[in-house]
């Protein structure tokens, strides 16, 4: 265990190194992060304008929405939510490949991959809309054993869609195919992949926690010497460092599922990267 977590510890480093050498790839999880808020926004401001939130909570049988109304609008948002998010990951994924065949990637790169796998993007988007939907229902069919169930399965569903995204990217396969390959590829080779993601997630912590304390010092020393405007300049810049550090920690999670994927399906790696740190990740199970 000890061992896997050493390996895992390596595999985020060299993400973050990916990201610290190509910090213009952060820009794709800040694009989403706006991206996403705008499509929340876009449903919540006309569902509360026309009351249809209160009829979403209401507990009068004549006045709430009806389940067909309410899941078309809830796969709806999905649909919206996932395309964004699958559509700036597949870019960044993009750009990813390109630093791993040792060129320069660029914003531009990445979004032109991205647009060209359009039609496998909105597919799997459709696809996981769909999957989000059932979840939901299963969890709302019993409070408690239904978030058991539901939390589950959504799990297995994470780990067995963890490569579809690179499977899209470089292979251009539909959403079936995209989940056969990365269900192929846990199969045939399992390793440290969620171990290398808690890794990642510890060293994102040692990034946001510096962050977080300047932030808090920032807000504190406006809230003693300085009048309103200085502590909303304060809690804006504090939430801008946040936001990016944020969007660091998404991107190198990017990055180390693209190399991961690389070195499971056989194909080539950065220069200077020791390709044992990914070998060691992975156990035949032959």
């Amino acid at each position: 265990m000890f061992e896997s977590l050493s390996r895992s510890w390596e595999y985020a480093k060299i993400s973050y190194g990916v990201i610290w050498e190509n910090k213009q790839l952060v820009i794709f999880p800040i694009i989403s992060s706006i991206a996403t808020i705008l499509v929340m926004a876009s449903f919540l401001v006309p569902l509360w304008s026309t009351g249809m939130i209160d009829r979403m909570t209401s507990d009068d049988p004549a006045n709430a929405i009806s389940n067909a109304a309410l899941y078309s609008i809830l796969f709806a948002f999905y649909f919206c939510n996932y395309f964004v998010i699958v559509f700036f990951n597949s870019a960044l994924t993009a750009c990813a490949m390109r630093v791993i065949n040792g060129e320069q990637p660029s914003v531009a790169d990445g979004l032109a991959v991205a647009t060209r796998r359009l039609p496998q993007i909105l597919a799997w988007a459709f696809v996981s809309a769909i999957v989000g939907v059932i979840l939901q229902a299963i969890e709302n069919a019993n409070e408690k054993a239904g978030r058991f169930i539901s939390a589950i399965l959504g799990s297995a569903w994470t780990a067995m869609t963890y490569f579809v995204i690179p499977v899209i990217v470089v292979d251009g396969v539909g959403p079936i195919e995209a989940f056969k390959r990365s269900l192929g590829t846990l199969k045939s080779q399992w390793g440290t992949a969620l171990v290398g993601g808690f890794s990642l997630g510890f060293l994102g912590l040692l990034v946001i926690i510096p962050v977080a304390l300047l932030g808090g010092a920032l807000i504190w020393f406006a809230t003693q010497s300085m009048g309103t405007p200085g502590l909303i300049a304060a809690i804006t810049v504090a939430t801008v460092l946040f936001a990016i550090g944020m969007a660091v920690n998404s991107a190198a999670g990017v990055v180390f599922k693209a190399l991961l994927f690389n070195f499971a399906t056989n194909r080539s790696l950065p220069q200077g990267i020791n390709a044992s740190h990914f070998g060691d990740a992975f156990v035949s199970k032959d």
